[in-house]
């Protein structure tokens, strides 16, 4: 699996020679992060992760994206795929988005069950605040009867100049059936020749799992 995903972010890399116009409505992006860390839990038992997708953006709003990643959570399979649409806009200082985001992990299985997902989101943004609200139709990454699951994220984002930007992010996973927990972040940014570096500490209110213990995330990326 992660040598399909290496195949992937050379593909795209590659098109970095020549890149989508400025006006496209595709885009793509690729990024190595040291720990790929979802709603506070690193996915890739704290190891290094492969990342890249495509988007189209229409005028209307209209969107459609996927992406994947290298993981290493599963009793079976290493790859994540995420597909997702919606309509997004913004209204002066006001913003919003709407869609729904299917995971898939293609051969994947966790306790003998499937750990695909589906969820649907609703996010609204304002300034340098936002906050999106995601819901569960089916059970949530392999946990049995756990459909409803809920996630609340409040972020911020700030730039301070010389291509800095600040990020500071909670969350709340509410589990049907399960152990709910909250998670934070707070990072910074820098946009250099042309790639995005970032430096993240993570954590959650998790005792019990390595996997979501504090740590401290580098990551470089970038778009096309």
């Amino acid at each position: 699996m992660l040598k399909r995903t290496l195949c992937a972010a050379t593909v795209v890399a590659c098109l970095s020679g020549a890149a989508f116009a400025e006006d496209s409505p595709i885009s793509a992006n690729v990024g190595f992060v040291s720990d790929y860390q979802y709603r506070g839990y690193s996915q890739t038992s704290e190891n290094m992760a492969l990342q890249g997708g495509f988007d189209y953006a229409h005028d209307s709003g209209f969107y459609v994206g996927v992406w994947g990643s290298s993981i290493d959570w599963l009793d079976k399979g290493g790859l994540e795929v995420d597909v997702y649409g919606g309509f997004a806009n913004t209204i002066g200082d006001f913003g919003y988005d709407v869609g729904v985001l299917q995971y898939f992990y293609p051969g994947g299985e966790i306790g003998g069950e499937s750990a695909d997902t589906t969820e649907a989101y609703v996010g609204v943004s304002w300034k340098f605040l936002s906050f999106k609200y995601s819901y569960a139709f089916t059970d949530l990454f392999g946990a049995a009867d756990s459909d409803g699951s809920e996630y609340y994220d409040l972020s911020a984002s700030h730039e301070v100049g010389g291509g800095f930007t600040l990020g500071a992010h909670v969350g709340r996973q509410k589990i049907v059936g399960g152990t709910s927990y909250n998670d934070w972040k707070v990072g910074v940014s820098k946009d250099y020749a042309g790639f995005t570096f970032g430096l993240d500490y993570v954590d959650t209110d998790v005792d019990n799992d390595d996997n979501a213990d504090a740590r401290v995330i580098v990551s470089v990326s970038k778009s096309f």
